[in-house]
C-alpha cells in the first residue's frame, strides 16, 4: 500500500453516484470480484477520479467538479484530500485503476479542453481513473489480486488499493 501525496497544484476530484441511486456498474464489478474469490463483499460502488494538474486553485477545482465533471441530479463530487484515510480493520477498500503514465488518456485531454471552455484556467494536464469503493472483509493482497484479474489490465493500468472509511 503506497500513500500518494499530491502537490498543491494537483487536485484529485472524485465523482460518484448519489447513494439513493442503484449502481449497476458497481453491481457488475462486485460480481466480477466475487468470481475472483472476494466472497465477503457486501457492496461495490463505482465512480470516476480526475487528477487535474496545474493552473487551478482549490476553488476553481471545486467549480470544475461541480459545473463540468458532475451531473448534479444523479452524482456527487468532492475534492479528495492528500492526507491518508484512517485504517478500518480491512472492511472498506478504495481501489483506483489509473492508466499508466506511458498510456495516452484521451478522456483526460478532453477534460483539459472542457475546463478551459468552461471559463476556468486551462490545466496543464488531466488524468482519469475508475474508482471502486468496496465494502467487505478482505486483505490488501486479496483485493489487489482480484482487481488485477477482473477490473484492470496490468499492461496498461496502475492499481492503487488503500483502506478507506465508509
Amino acid at each position: 500500500m503506497s500513500l500518494k501525496i499530491q502537490p498543491s497544484n494537483v487536485h484529485l476530484i472524485e465523482v460518484k453516484l448519489k447513494s439513493e441511486f442503484n449502481d449497476a456498474e458497481g453491481l457488475a464489478a462486485m460480481s466480477l470480484l466475487k468470481e475472483q474469490g472476494l466472497s465477503n463483499l457486501k457492496e461495490v460502488r463505482m465512480g470516476r477520479l480526475y487528477e487535474i494538474s496545474g493552473g487551478l486553485s482549490a476553488n476553481q477545482a471545486h467549480q470544475a467538479g461541480k459545473d463540468i465533471l458532475c451531473d448534479a441530479v444523479t452524482q456527487e463530487f468532492r475534492l479528495v484530500p492528500a492526507s491518508p484515510a484512517p485504517m478500518n480493520g480491512m472492511n472498506f477498500w478504495r481501489v483506483e485503476v489509473w492508466l499508466k503514465a506511458t498510456v495516452s488518456d484521451p478522456v483526460g485531454a478532453t477534460i483539459v479542453e472542457a475546463i478551459a471552455e468552461g471559463g476556468l484556467p486551462k490545466p496543464i494536464a488531466a488524468r482519469c481513473a475508475m474508482l471502486y469503493l468496496l465494502n467487505g472483509r478482505a486483505t490488501s493482497a486479496q483485493v489487489e489480486k482480484a482487481v488485477a484479474k477482473s477490473l484492470a489490465n496490468p499492461l496498461i493500468h496502475r492499481v492503487v488499493v488503500t483502506e478507506a472509511h465508509p
